[in-house]
């Protein structure tokens, strides 16, 4: 038999046999990816499908023996020339702090250094304030009391530290006991001053500026004092009575030839000359509108200082002696004067000096900069009968510890730059080696 018919024959229909299972299964799965692929298809095309069907992926998980093959990223089409570099957005610069000694007045607070302040007042219970705003000039004024203040009369100045009432002062300073808040929120625009400096003096002389007052008084009419006195003392915290009390006051030292005028009816007379400033003519008697604009016409620069003084400012009292007698000279000021009360010896307490640091740390984390720490003495060298305080301070102590807690160099200050003497102008921390017990620092 020939060869192509004994294939023919025999071996090809084996041949067809093994293979027609084979043949059958890839036809199978062939239809089956077919109408896999259709189906999909049809789901995703169909009229009236808005979102198409997510399809899942499957995801194989490489075992550990395999590799993990790179993928390449291919080359950006346009390509910046070799000398060309992109610009990249520069970060939010954040403050640092200088690793010398510096002078830190009004440097925006580090990040480590806040941490440093916050852990600080924590330990010693003190409250902090959140972040006032961003206050170009900031200070911290250091003054003593020059009179012993008895732990019941501070407790009422904490009580009563609202609007005009008190003395102005944020925080007192006892010798032995802690630290009392009379005025807690730290930079407050509606307080008594404290400094002839805070009351703008230099600007506008005491006499010259209540003779303003009263002139701008004096040309408003009846109805728009009342509103002046209303607006002065709204959402201060008051009492009707102690409303009453301010108003009371503050029309009799207005209506009156001459004395002092105080921080109530100071208020009322900015917002009579705010309102005319601003327009309103209504508010002037009927033939004396000029009157009230020659008055007003000045004070309006006078208030703008004023209030941007005392709403930057955060004043500390330092509890501390003043003289022996009220009978005899008040002048503590004077090395010479017999009536000075013998000073504690040291001045001041260790106790005074911690507060003091976490007095001023807090004002610190409060305006979100280190405030110009300064004195008494120091801001009313203009005024002829300027104070002293704080007399016998050590400053250089009182900056020793602030750089601790912060973690800035000793030597560090954090506003002016001590100078001890007694010399108005001259000196800013008041000293005499025998009042003070020993030479200065």
């Amino acid at each position: 038999m020939p060869i192509f018919s004994l294939f023919f024959k025999r071996i090809f229909p084996l041949i067809v046999l093994f293979l027609t299972p084979i043949i059958a299964v890839i036809a199978i799965n062939s239809r089956s990816v077919a109408f896999s692929t259709q189906t999909i298809a049809q789901r995703i095309t169909s009229p009236g499908l808005t979102t198409p069907t997510p399809i899942p992926v499957p995801t194989q998980t490489p075992t550990p023996a395999e590799s993990q093959l790179p993928i390449p990223v291919p080359l950006p089409k346009n390509t910046l020339p070799s000398d060309i570099k992109p610009s990249i957005p520069s970060p939010t610069p954040i403050p640092s702090s200088p690793q010398f000694p510096t002078n830190h007045t009004n440097r925006l607070i580090s990040p480590p250094e806040r941490d440093n302040i916050s852990a600080y007042l924590r330990s010693r219970n003190v409250s902090t304030n959140a972040l006032v705003n961003a206050l170009t000039d900031t200070r911290f004024i250091l003054h003593d009391t020059s009179v012993l203040m008895s732990p019941s009369t501070l407790d009422r100045e904490r009580q009563i530290g609202r609007g005009p009432l008190g003395l102005g002062v944020n925080a007192f300073l006892p010798r032995e006991n802690t630290t009392v808040l009379a005025r807690p929120n730290f930079y407050e625009a509606r307080r008594p001053t404290t400094t002839e400096f805070e009351k703008a003096s230099d600007i506008l002389v005491k006499p010259e500026r209540e003779r303003l007052f009263r002139q701008a008084w004096r040309s408003t009419n009846d109805n728009a004092r009342r509103q002046a006195l209303d607006t002065a003392l709204a959402n201060l915290g008051l009492s009707w009575s102690e409303i009453a009390t301010e108003q009371t006051e503050a029309r009799g030292k207005l209506a009156a030839a001459s004395g002092r005028i105080y921080t109530t009816a100071t208020w009322s007379v900015e917002s009579i000359c705010t309102r005319f400033n601003g327009g309103d003519r209504s508010v002037a008697i009927p033939n004396q509108e000029e009157a009230l604009r020659s008055a007003c016409a000045p004070l309006s620069n006078y208030f703008n200082i004023r209030n941007t003084r005392v709403k930057s400012t955060v004043a500390a009292e330092i509890v501390q002696v003043g003289v022996r007698s009220e009978r005899g000279n008040q002048n503590t000021c004077s090395a010479s004067n017999p009536n000075i009360a013998t000073l504690p010896n040291p001045a001041y307490s260790e106790t005074q000096y911690t507060s003091a640091t976490a007095l001023y740390l807090r004002a610190a984390l409060a305006a979100g900069k280190f405030p110009q720490m300064t004195t008494h003495f120091t801001l009313d060298t203009f005024d002829p009968a300027g104070h002293c305080d704080p007399r016998c301070f050590n400053l250089t102590k009182l900056y020793s510890s602030i750089a601790s807690v912060v973690g800035n160099a000793q030597g560090s200050t954090y506003g002016i730059t001590p100078s001890y003497g007694t010399r108005s102008g001259t000196n800013n921390i008041w000293w005499d080696d025998r009042i003070c017990h020993g030479s200065a620092p």
